[in-house]
């Protein structure tokens, strides 16, 4: 055999070799990592007690304030959100449940007609250090965003008239909590009053000015 035939079988030898060598360090590799892969339906942080009912208190955001406690019969304000129209932002403080992907739902009905308006939404809740955890002030995500305005489905003024808000939540383990309250509307933003009023007045037409 000539020198170069001897050079190119003893290459083919080392790459085999290597290749070989490679194979077996992936194998083991593998079979040394023994963890399991994470389990994305582990709750990570529970809020509360788990051997009790999930409990909830409606919230909303409110102009200049931050959020604030709903209470039945009290006011709630119309705000103008970043994708048009005029909404309600609606949120919780909860707790004795997942605070991980909980699934956030809100209506306003027309007690008269039993018209809705309905949004939903799947969230984080923030914990706190008292065993609750709420929506977020600073993210509107956190808040079911209900749309009221353009009213083209009330037969009253949105504004200055009673509605009823109910807001539910279910975590991933599918315990559940709901509230119903009765709320006044606000045109609380003083420089979009007029416009707020037109586009939340019981009549309003799409496309309608509102000077």
């Amino acid at each position: 055999m000539t020198t170069r035939a001897l050079c190119l079988r003893s290459f083919a030898v080392r790459l085999v070799s290597a290749s070989l060598a490679a194979i077996a360090l992936m194998g083991c590799s593998e079979d040394d990592n023994n963890e399991p892969p994470p389990d994305l339906d582990v709750c990570k942080h529970f809020l509360g007690d788990p051997e009790l009912e999930p409990e909830i208190e409606l919230r909303a955001l409110a102009v200049g304030a931050g959020s604030v406690p709903l209470a039945d019969g009290g006011g709630i304000d119309i705000i103008t959100p970043p994708q048009g129209g005029r909404v309600v932002f609606a949120g919780v403080r909860a707790t004795n449940l997942c605070a991980q992907g909980v699934q956030l739902a809100g209506s306003f009905r027309d007690p008269p007609t039993g018209q809705i308006r309905y949004e939903s939404r799947t969230l984080n809740l923030k914990p706190g250090d008292d065993g609750w955890g709420s929506s977020v002030d600073e993210d509107i995500s956190t808040f079911a965003n209900i749309p009221v305005c353009p009213n083209q489905w009330s037969s009253r003024d949105i504004f200055d008239q009673d509605y009823e808000l109910t807001l539910s939540v279910e975590d991933r383990d599918g315990q559940t909590a709901t509230r119903t309250i009765t709320v006044r509307p606000t045109c609380a933003e003083p420089d979009l009053d007029v416009e707020c009023r037109c586009f939340c007045k019981a009549g309003y037409v799409l496309g309608e000015a509102c000077l």
